[in-house]
């Protein structure tokens, strides 16, 4: 199958995920708000979902939309200063121009195909500095490690706040933590595989040395290695701990400060909009193109189960939350996508003169 197909098969598969999640829910609640219009006496020619959605993006003060995307760049401009931060402690810095790029085409096509973009993050800069991309891979291992700690930290400070509210939330829908995936046979045996291949490959380390492949494969896993490790070397941990302190605050403010851009939210607390943006959150980390759909879920069940939000304002503001930061990722995809490919084509230019030479 041509590569180009692949992609194309791939997109199209990761959008049906999204579109279809984003359509079953609209359908739900589209009957739940037509008996929502029988219960209040509303007449079914103006009793819309699509007219509501329509209704509720032209009431959204966009001045709090836009102070949203503020935060969003802040984010990403911390976590590129960070990045930089790891990759020059390996010993291959980068500008920021190059780290600009490579992160914001990377969110774009995540939008597209998910984490697709976090294999063309660090392909696009060992293009361009000529970086073992192996090594440039563990400076993402490391940076996805410390956002799953920062993910837990905050869901730990939610369930303290919302103890008994969460507790029975994963009770219901994900069945007893006690039960949990320790208690499945599936998970334990590929424990127990995994364990025994780690214990063969470390008391025949020497033999499988002998063997290219595995040579391959060892060097390769010594630069990942390498670059994980670049989080003990940075030259400023007290700035590197800020940079990942901002980049989560922002995170939660873009949650929080949307509140105040739809009138059905607008009371919301500051604690509401913690447990909100974990659930916004999960919703990103679901494999559909930026998290569509799965986020308008989450985010609209938190929001009407939880504190007793109408279920349509719920949808609306999942929506509202969702789409602006979206479509930026799309625009700046598509505008710094051609500067990115012509300086591929401007090194493709340079080998072939060279050849010709």
């Amino acid at each position: 199958m041509n590569q180009y197909v692949k992609i194309i098969f791939r997109f199209l598969f990761f959008l049906g995920i999204g579109v279809a999640i984003l359509y079953w829910l609209y359908t739900s609640q589209e009957n739940a708000y037509q008996i929502y219009c029988a219960e209040n006496h509303i007449a079914p020619e103006d009793c819309s979902l699509l007219g509501k959605l329509y209704e509720d993006f032209s009431s959204v003060k966009y001045s709090w939309v836009f102070l949203v995307l503020i935060f969003y760049m802040m984010s990403n401009v911390s976590r590129i200063l960070r990045w930089m931060m790891m990759l020059k402690s390996i010993g291959h810095p980068t500008k920021f121009k190059t780290a600009f790029i490579a992160t914001m085409t990377g969110y774009f096509i995540n939008s597209l195909i998910p984490r697709a973009g976090e294999l063309a993050r660090p392909g696009y800069v060992s293009f361009v500095d000529k970086t073992p991309i192996e090594k440039i891979i563990g400076t993402i291992a490391i940076e996805r490690a410390i956002d799953v700690l920062f993910l837990i930290s905050v869901m730990g400070l939610g369930f303290f706040l919302e103890f008994d509210m969460l507790y029975d939330f994963v009770v219901e829908n994900m069945g007893d933590p006690k039960e949990g995936l320790l208690g499945s046979p599936l998970i334990l045996g590929l424990g127990v595989v995994g364990l025994i291949v780690v214990i063969f490959g470390f008391v025949y380390r020497g033999k499988l040395r002998q063997n290219k492949i595995f040579n391959f494969v060892e060097n390769k896993l010594k630069g990942v290695w390498e670059g994980v490790m670049s989080v003990r070397h940075v030259e400023k941990p007290w700035l590197f701990i800020l940079h990942s302190l901002n980049i989560w605050f922002m995170y939660y403010l873009m949650t929080y400060v949307g509140f105040f851009a739809f009138s059905a939210t607008e009371h919301l607390s500051a604690e509401t909009g913690i447990i909100v943006f974990i659930f916004g959150t999960l919703g990103i980390v679901i494999p559909s193109p930026g998290g569509l759909g799965a986020y308008q879920y989450l985010v609209t069940t938190c929001l009407d189960q939880f504190y007793g939000l109408e279920y349509s304002d719920a949808f609306s503001f999942s929506n509202i939350a969702f789409w602006p930061i979206y479509f930026l990722n799309i625009i700046l995809g598509l505008i710094l996508l051609p500067f990115a490919m012509s300086y591929f084509s401007k090194k493709d230019d340079g080998k072939t003169e060279e050849k010709i030479n």
